[in-house]
C-alpha cells in the first residue's frame, strides 16, 4: 500500500464523517422492510451516480450495485451493505427515531448502508491509485427471506467477475475502535423447522376417546431437546428452538393437531444434513407410542458464513498498518446467528468483520431490540477499515493473492458445497 494512501483515507473519511452520520440518521428515521427498501435504494443509487460510477438498480427487486473502475487493470472486490429494517416499534427518545410506525432499524443496517456510501465517496476520490475494481453492493432483505442469493443469481458476481468479498456488521459487544474477526464458519447455518403433530379430537372430560395432540407435542418438544444434549457430540454447536406453538379450540376440547414453528442452527454442514434424520427418528418414536402422527418440514435458510483465512489476514494486516487506531480482536467466538452474506462467502473468498459500536455514553441496546442504537463515532472507522482493506487486497503483494488462491483451491469454499 502506498505510504500516503493511509493518510488520505483517514483524511477523506473524517471529511465525510458528518454527512455520513446525518445520512445514517436519515435512514434510521425512514426504515423500510425487506424487498421494500425503495427510498433507501434510490438514495444509494443517486450517491453512486453522483460519484460517476456505473450503476445497476432493481436487482432482486431493490438491490443496487455501483462499479468503481480503477485506472489500472486488476482484480475486483465486492463490498456489501444490507438495507432492510425490522418490524419492531422504535422506543428510543432521540431526534432520529423511526417515523414509520412498527418499523425500525434495530440491527444497524442503516449504519451499514451509510458506511458503504461513505466508503464509495472515499475510494472514488482515490480512483487514480486503484489497481482493479470495487463493486459497492446494497442488498435487500437480509433479515429474511434473504436478498443475497437472488442478487447472485442475477449476476452481481460477474461483469467483471468478483475475486473477493468484504462486509461488516456493527456490534455493541465491542467498543469503538475494536474490530472483531475470525476464520472459518463464524455464523451458523440457519434452517426453518415446521412441525405438525396430529392426534384425534375429543371431549376434555373423556380423554381416553381421543389422541391428545397437545400432550404428545409436549413430549415431542422435550424429546427433541434430547437430540441436542444426548444424541449429538457436545463439542458440535447446535441450537433447536421452537418459537411458536398453536393448537386447540377451547378449554374442554382435546385438540386434533398442534402446529409448531422453529429454527435450527448448526455450524457444520455435516450436522446440518444429519439433523432432519435425527428429528424424524425421535418424532416417529414419540408419536407412534401415543397413536399420533406428524408432519415435518426442514427448509434450508442461510448457510454458515465462512471467513476465508487468507482474506482475514488481508484485513488484519491492513488494520495493523494503522497502528493504535484499531484494536483487532482475533479469533472471536462464532455466532449462532444467521447472516446471508454467507452466500457470497460460499462463492468467493470473503471476510466479514464486527465493527465495535458499543458505548459507555448512552444505552445502545442489543440487536433486534426496540431501544437499539449505535455509538456513531466508529462510522468513520468503518469507512477506513473497508477502504484500507480494499487497497490492501487490490494493491497487495503477490503473496496475499497467492495464499488466498491456495486456500480456495485447498477446499476452504468447499464446506458449503
Amino acid at each position: 500500500m502506498e505510504p500516503d494512501i493511509k493518510g488520505k483515507i483517514v483524511e477523506l473519511s473524517k471529511k465525510e464523517e458528518g454527512e455520513i452520520i446525518e445520512l445514517r440518521r436519515d435512514f434510521h428515521r425512514y426504515p423500510e422492510l425487506g424487498f421494500a427498501e425503495k427510498r433507501t435504494a434510490e438514495r444509494a443509487a443517486l450517491e453512486m451516480e453522483s460519484l460517476g460510477l456505473s450503476v445497476q438498480t432493481g436487482i432482486a427487486g431493490t438491490g443496487v450495485v455501483g462499479l468503481l473502475r480503477g485506472t489500472r487493470e486488476g482484480p475486483t472486490i465486492l463490498l456489501r451493505a444490507d438495507m432492510d429494517a425490522l418490524p419492531i416499534t422504535d422506543k428510543k427518545n432521540v431526534s432520529y427515531a423511526s417515523r414509520v410506525e412498527g418499523v425500525m432499524h434495530a440491527c444497524g443496517h442503516d449504519a451499514h448502508t451509510a458506511i458503504l456510501i461513505g466508503t464509495a465517496r472515499v475510494l472514488s476520490q482515490l480512483r487514480d491509485h486503484l489497481r482493479g475494481n470495487v463493486k459497492f453492493l446494497f442488498q435487500p432483505a437480509e433479515e429474511g427471506p434473504g436478498g443475497a442469493a437472488p442478487m447472485i443469481e442475477q449476476g452481481v458476481l460477474e461483469n467483471p467477475r468478483v475475486d473477493a468479498a468484504l462486509g461488516l456488521h456493527v456490534d455493541p459487544d465491542f467498543r469503538p475502535g475494536q474490530i472483531g474477526v475470525g476464520s472459518g464458519p463464524i455464523n451458523a447455518n440457519t434452517d426453518e423447522v415446521n412441525l405438525t403433530i396430529f392426534g384425534e379430537g375429543g371431549h376434555g372430560a373423556r380423554p381416553q376417546t381421543g389422541v391428545d395432540a397437545l400432550t404428545v407435542t409436549a413430549q415431542a418438544i422435550l424429546a427433541m431437546q434430547q437430540i441436542v444434549s444426548r444424541m449429538v457430540d457436545p463439542q458440535q454447536d447446535l441450537v433447536l428452538t421452537f418459537g411458536t406453538i398453536a393448537g386447540g379450540y377451547r378449554r374442554n376440547i382435546i385438540p386434533d393437531r398442534v402446529c409448531l414453528e422453529g429454527t435450527m442452527r448448526t455450524r457444520t454442514d455435516e450436522l446440518r444434513a444429519k439433523m432432519p434424520l435425527l428429528l424424524h427418528q425421535v418424532l416417529q418414536g414419540i408419536t407412534s407410542s401415543f397413536g399420533a402422527s406428524y408432519s415435518l418440514e426442514v427448509d434450508p435458510h442461510y448457510p454458515a458464513l465462512i471467513n476465508n483465512s487468507g482474506m482475514v489476514k488481508v484485513l488484519e494486516e491492513a488494520l495493523q498498518e494503522m497502528g493504535s487506531v484499531f484494536e483487532v480482536i482475533k479469533d472471536i467466538k462464532p455466532s449462532m446467528g444467521g447472516e446471508d452474506f454467507a452466500f457470497f462467502s460460499r462463492k468467493v473468498p470473503a471476510v466479514f468483520f464486527r465493527l465495535g459500536t458499543g458505548s459507555d455514553q448512552r444505552t445502545t441496546g442489543s440487536a433486534h431490540n426496540s431501544l437499539f442504537d449505535i455509538d456513531e463515532r466508529p462510522i468513520a472507522m468503518g469507512m477506513q477499515a473497508l477502504a484500507l482493506t480494499v487497497f490492501k487486497f487490490l494493491e497487495g503483494e503477490l503473496d496475499v493473492q497467492s495464499r488466498i488462491n491456495n486456500e480456495q483451491s485447498g477446499g476452504d469454499l468447499q464446506a458449503g458445497e
